[in-house]
């Protein structure tokens, strides 16, 4: 699963660059679609970065307390 949101976090931030290439040499969409589509990918990157941080957090304490460091 961690591996998953990493390769979806990857792909979200390489469509936006391609797609921000895309814009400035042919324009694809409106800018005002392209503002909006670039929010989104950045809103989708920090959401899949939260939960990656998140789960290793998460799995890190688990550790922690399997080896008896943490009550």
């Amino acid at each position: 699963m961690h591996k998953a949101m990493l390769t979806g976090l990857v792909l979200v931030v390489l469509a936006g660059a391609g797609l921000t290439i895309a814009q400035l040499w042919y324009p694809i969409v409106s800018w005002d679609n392209y503002v909006k589509l670039l929010i989104t990918f950045g809103i989708v990157a920090l959401v899949l970065g939260f939960l990656i941080i998140i789960k290793a957090d998460f799995g890190e304490h688990k550790k922690l307390k399997d080896d008896n460091y943490l009550d």
